[in-house]
């Protein structure tokens, strides 16, 4: 049912609409000429070029879909409230992820509105409506950014346009730049590596310190993170004094100085550890290691922390999150990626936008702050999360980004923090192989969730032998074998330079890429359901997958097998 412009709402929300266009007039036809559907509750809302407001039932709203290209939040979330998929959509999502990467914003009208400064729309047509003010703002900053930023922001859209981006047409528009040749998109446009800084090394010149941290000290400390007017609990002033006496001076003989300290909930753990350990830093000169079993108390000690450093410079040298390498984007992945878009160029607008983030963000932390959930949502795990640094493949410093990289980067500042937020499993493995170098190794550690330590010491000094880590185990010998590029070149192309002319070591090598053939290939995974395995390793796990599922008490369970 169509409401025309005749009530209050309605009629100023129709000023609205022709205020932002007329501010506007030629600049950009393909946004004036499009309608906005905005799915708020049951009903579904769509706004004409003109004004009209219109609820729509869903069988009059595929029909528009059809027809025209809609401005729209969040597409897929749009669709499927829609009932129906939109594949000819302007999301508006998009456009904010491209003008302001790496900045956190709610996938809704009311988050648009909060990062714009706009006041919160109180009904759904004020929500529909946001979405072209919201559009214009955006493109205007876009316009309005200084000439190095359009010029990067202008490259890597006329590869998006190229692959198909909506956007990218009136991104260009926007810009003064001309439309582009139909060709294949280029993923050089996107090189943003070029433009990311280097990353210098450091190496401790002197011993940490062994200075001691004195109670007193402790709860000064502790009120300074309070602010002078909060008053201080007695039971976490007891708390930050005791932890002290962690951070004694070791006796002599191997065993450590230990505390075990468990307090109740609502006691203020956090900070009690956190006074002493901030002390003893700035007293010794090197870091003390913060380490959970979890990412978001990881992000909330880094948060807690703020207190301390309020300046986000001198936070960000004093602070650093370290992570697993499976959570920051690996550089030469997404270089990888772009080279292989001109035969799928459907997959510029992700690569796109993931090259935007990775231009603004100052970590390449993927499970972090700085990048959207949504995006993953809008984009795809593969061209997103799939860009993740992945397990046996990295080069270290034979990669051409080595000194560009963002673990690399977390890795070097942690070496110059006071403080270093971790994980358990990170942990027992830079303690391994930090072991004959105790300038690298950390002296004061503190564990929260302690609870998890074992779990998190089985984890990462056990040995795993299933179907997939065998299935690693092959692609690493015998490199990539589905014929498409990538950096997987297996044992062969590492060594054969190498070994030349010894004809023992051919013979070797030769052995252990025939002998990886018994290893699970790819498919591995349908052919063990299809109980059709290759090779002794595909029967072997096949056969185990039977013994399991034949002991399952609910074998139709959607949980994992596992």
């Amino acid at each position: 049912m169509a409401r025309l412009a005749c009530t209050g709402l309605a009629v100023y929300i129709n000023r609205v609409m022709q205020d932002i266009f007329s501010s506007h007039p030629n600049e950009v036809p393909e946004l004036h000429s499009a309608p906005v559907f905005y799915p708020h509750g049951s009903h579904l809302i769509w706004i004409s070029k003109n004004g009209e407001i219109t609820e729509l039932d869903r069988t009059a709203l595929g029909h528009k879909l059809a027809r025209d290209a809609v401005l729209l939040c969040h597409r897929r979330w749009s669709s499927a409230r829609a009932g129906t998929d939109i594949t000819r959509a302007l999301d508006i999502m998009e456009l904010f992820a491209f003008v302001r990467p790496a900045r956190f914003c709610l996938p809704t009208p009311v988050g648009l509105a909060s990062q714009m400064g706009l006041a919160r729309p109180q009904n759904g047509d004020a929500m529909a409506a946001l979405l072209p003010q919201v559009a214009f703002m955006l493109l205007d900053e876009l316009a309005s950014a200084a000439p190095s930023a359009r010029k990067e922001a202008g490259e890597i859209a006329a590869m998006m346009t190229a692959g198909g981006w909506t956007w990218g047409p009136i991104i260009l528009s926007h810009l003064g730049l001309s439309p582009q040749k139909p060709e294949p998109p280029d993923g050089r446009n996107a090189a943003i590596w070029n433009r990311l800084p280097e990353y210098t090394d450091y190496t401790p010149q002197i011993d940490p310190g062994t200075q001691p941290v004195l109670p007193d000290a402790a709860r000064e400390r502790l009120q300074d993170m309070l602010g002078q007017s909060a008053e201080m609990r007695e039971s976490q002033s007891d708390y930050a004094a005791a932890i002290t006496a962690s951070f004694d001076r070791p006796d002599a003989g191997p065993a450590p100085t230990l505390v075990l300290a468990e307090a109740g909930t609502g006691t203020g753990k956090t900070l009690g550890y956190l006074a002493p350990a901030s002390l003893w830093a700035e007293k010794n000169g090197a870091a003390v290691w913060i380490s959970t079993y979890t990412r978001t108390l990881q992000h909330q000690i880094a948060a807690e922390l703020t207190r301390l450093y309020p300046n986000a410079e001198t936070h960000a040298q004093k602070v650093v999150l370290r992570k697993g390498r499976e959570n920051y984007l690996c550089l030469l992945n997404l270089e990888e990626a772009l080279g292989t878009m001109p035969g799928q160029p459907r997959n510029a607008t992700a690569l796109g936008l993931m090259a935007r983030w990775a231009g603004a963000t100052n970590d390449g932390d993927l499970t972090g702050a700085s990048f959207p959930a949504w995006l993953m949502d809008l984009l795809g795990r593969a061209q997103t999360i799939g860009l993740a640094d992945r397990r046996g493949e990295c080069v270290h410093a034979a990669c051409a980004h080595y000194n560009k990289c963002f673990v690399e980067k977390s890795t070097r500042s942690a070496k110059r923090a006071d403080i270093v937020v971790t994980n358990h499993a990170l942990v027992m493995i830079h303690a391994a192989y930090a072991s004959n170098d105790d300038r690298r190794r950390p002296t004061r550690y503190v564990f929260d969730e302690g609870h998890h330590v074992f779990d998190a010491a089985d984890s990462a000094f056990s040995a795993y032998l299933s179907a997939g880590e065998t299935a690693e185990l092959r692609h690493w010998i015998r490199g990539g074998e589905d014929g498409r590029r990538g950096r997987a070149r297996g044992l062969k192309r590492r060594l054969e330079d190498l070994i030349a002319g010894d004809n023992a070591a051919m013979a070797d090598l030769e052995a252990a890429l025939e002998f990886a053939r018994d290893l699970p290939g790819q498919g591995w995974q349908k052919r063990l359901s299809a109980f059709q395995p290759l090779g002794p390793a595909e029967s072997f796990f096949m056969h185990v997958r039977n013994s399991l599922y034949a002991r399952a008490a609910d074998p139709e369970s959607q949980y994992d097998l596992q």
